[in-house]
């Protein structure tokens, strides 16, 4: 526990020493997102129409930033520092876990920002408090499943370069089919979910949205959704348990 809370130091200095990426997190979702909704300053929104608008943002921020676990680690362990802070360690698990929870931090002080701006604008304060509540849980929970989904990418012999512009076309088609409402229009929703993470954590913002405002949100039932998080569990504790600490492409 004391080696993954000195990685987790390690990892806080690195984010924060990275001002840019943290903002572009933070900045980017936020002006798309005024962007978009620009007519809600003449006319405010519906709590339902809030929440699935701002529920594309939750799912962006947190599917992004968690799939930074992986490709960051990836990018050590080409350059060799993975197998060196391993031996450091005497455990690839420390470094790993540091690492993840450096990023479940960022990941809600993001998501709290960008609620918190949003929500000021658009809702009333107990409606506020209500919101972020909801974001907050959603994007622990998300991420956590999300970070362990994306160790799969860590088994992939592909080059970064070739990785990062895979995932970054993966994302539009991703965001499109999200924003496109599939998920909702076809009776084979399950696979909609299943395949696309920025639906798998909508669909978890809907259902903490279900609890706390009252309102009828549009998702897949907790138990469609719980198999789901149980796929991408097993997934992740198999690509753990299998990652490599030598580089597949540069062998370092």
């Amino acid at each position: 526990m004391r080696i993954t809370y000195e990685y987790l130091r390690l990892f806080v200095k690195m984010m924060l020493s990275n001002k840019i990426a943290f903002v572009w997190y933070l900045i980017f979702p936020l002006v798309a997102f005024l962007i978009f909704n620009y007519s809600w300053f003449d006319s405010r929104p519906t709590t339902i129409d809030f929440y699935i608008q701002t529920s594309f943002f939750i799912s962006y921020i947190t599917f992004v930033m968690s799939i930074d676990v992986a490709t960051h680690l990836i990018t050590l362990r080409e350059n060799g520092f993975y197998k060196m802070f391993k031996f450091i360690s005497g455990s690839k698990y420390p470094f790993i876990w540091g690492k993840a929870l450096n990023q479940v931090l960022f990941i809600i002080a993001t998501i709290f920002l960008v609620s918190f701006v949003t929500g000021v604008m658009f809702l009333d304060p107990a409606q506020l408090v209500t919101f972020l509540i909801t974001a907050i849980v959603s994007c622990i929970l998300g991420s956590i499943i999300l970070i362990l989904l994306s160790l799969v990418l860590m088994l992939i012999p592909i080059r970064q370069e070739s990785l990062n512009a895979v995932i970054s076309m993966s994302l539009l088609v991703l965001f499109f089919v999200s924003a496109k409402g599939f998920a909702y229009s076809t009776e084979h929703s399950f696979l909609f979910v299943l395949l696309n993470p920025l639906e798998y954590v909508r669909n978890i913002t809907f259902i903490f949205a279900d609890w706390f405002t009252g309102h009828s949100f549009d998702h897949e039932s907790i138990g469609v959704v719980g198999i789901i998080s149980a796929c991408y569990v097993i997934c992740g504790l198999i690509a753990l348990k299998l990652v490599n600490v030598i580089s597949r492409t540069h062998r370092t």
